[in-house]
């Protein structure tokens, strides 16, 4: 009984049985109908066991064959298939899925290939996601290694920077020897990405970066001590100020050292504008020595024993520190010639003055003067210069060759070489 056969064909094979003549036709052929369908769906469900099965086992061989990765095709499974010994034991497998012939290889069933091929394809692509996972795991391991050696780097550049031997000034130059007799310099060196020189430069930077920082913390530092640079003050101890503090060692050395020579640049301008206003007040205060003793018409013959005691209240002589300058301004005043007074700076002559005034009363003319016509004025200046300087050249160059075509003429003319001959001849004689 199969499920291809037909009622016709079984009337003719059952005809002679008792039982089928028994039962009428009508119950026959009801009977018969149901019969095909158990016997159907009998084959039907072995038929899928038997495919889950085989399915299973094929699955099974190819997770066992180490052959077979993920780059791996169809026909190199098929012949790796062949070479292995468990695949030989399934005999299932081998009358379902492949045909051994002299010529080779050929599949029968089609749905059989279609079976084989998608637990091919299914083993394959867990294949390919392990492969991934396996690769994503070992990069992720490298990144950690190459993370690890570059902190261990970092923080050999980070204790010699709390030593005081790499500071925002540094060079690569004079530390190399240093770091390189370091491993943790040399595990850099087996590892792609940022070179130790390149971590260095970062490094250094970032030092760099924290001058404006360091530079506030160490103004803070010496207002909570009340210390004053000025420009006498050594680096030294300039130093020990700034590192007895607690946050003292969070300033780096270079950015101190630089910092400290901004502000020793600071006290040293700020002196010398010191010392240039107190040079300017003591000009002015002998100026008005001078225009006092001046006013009480001192000559040459006058003595300072005479004029002191009428001078000696008044407020220009006041201003003046002690005898000695007094005494030593009254001599230059009274000789009429410049010289350094005793505090080492240059008396004015008193004829000056009077330049100075004529420039200050021009000045003042002028500028009472309208700008409009000083434009005017200085226009017309320009244009009467540019012209006399165009007729000047105009005229030395028009002398320049009438004397060059003199000179070429006399030169040429028969005359003036017999001229010459005569004096030689006069002169021999």
């Amino acid at each position: 009984m199969k499920e291809s056969l037909k009622y016709q064909k079984a009337n003719e094979m059952f005809a002679k049985e008792p039982l089928w003549i028994a039962v009428n036709e009508e119950d026959k052929k009801e009977i018969f109908k149901d019969c095909v369908g158990f016997v159907s769906r009998r084959d039907k469900e072995r038929k899928e066991e038997s495919r889950k099965r085989n399915l299973a086992a094929f699955s099974h061989i190819l997770q066992s064959m180490d052959h077979i990765t993920y780059k791996t095709t169809w026909a190199q499974a098929q012949r790796l298939l062949i070479e292995n010994p468990q695949f030989a034991e399934e005999t299932d497998l081998q009358c379902k899925l492949l045909k051994i012939r002299s010529k080779g290889l050929k599949v029968i069933s089609v749905m059989d290939k279609e079976d084989a091929l998608t637990v091919f394809e299914d083993h394959i692509k867990a294949a390919e996601k392990e492969h991934d996972e396996e690769k994503e795991q070992e990069e992720k391991r490298l990144r950690r290694q190459h993370r690890k050696v570059r902190e261990d780097y970092l923080l050999l550049l980070e204790d010699l920077h709390k030593r005081g031997e790499i500071t925002s000034m540094s060079l690569w130059s004079s530390l190399f020897p240093i770091i390189s007799t370091d491993s943790r310099f040399e595990h850099m060196l087996f590892q792609p990405g940022s070179s130790p020189l390149d971590l260095f430069k970062f490094f250094v930077e970032e030092l760099k970066d924290q001058y404006s920082e360091d530079r506030r913390l160490i103004k803070d530092i010496l207002t909570e001590k009340q210390c004053q640079i000025i420009a006498t003050t050594e680096y030294k101890e300039f130093a020990d100020w700034v590192l007895s503090h607690p946050n003292g060692e969070k300033v780096d050395h270079g950015n101190m050292k630089l910092c400290y020579n901004s502000m020793i640049e600071k006290a040293e301008n700020k002196a010398k504008d010191e010392e240039k206003e107190s040079l300017r007040k003591k000009r002015r205060v002998e100026s008005e020595f001078r225009n006092l003793l001046k006013a009480h018409n001192v000559d040459e013959e006058t003595e300072w024993s005479v004029i002191k005691p009428k001078i000696e209240k008044e407020k220009a002589y006041l201003a003046l520190e002690d005898d000695e300058e007094r005494e030593a301004a009254f001599r230059h005043y009274k000789n009429g010639t410049t010289g350094t007074a005793s505090g080492g700076e240059v008396l004015e002559k008193p004829k000056k003055k009077k330049k100075d005034k004529k420039k200050k009363s021009k000045r003042s003319d002028n500028n009472s003067e309208s700008e409009g016509e000083i434009r005017e004025k200085d226009k017309k200046k320009k244009k009467k210069h540019s012209k006399e300087d165009r007729t000047d050249d105009d005229e030395k160059n028009r002398k320049s060759k009438k004397s060059r075509k003199r000179s070429r003429s006399r030169s040429e003319s028969p005359r003036h070489t017999s001229e010459k001959r005569k004096r030689h001849e006069s002169d021999t004689d």
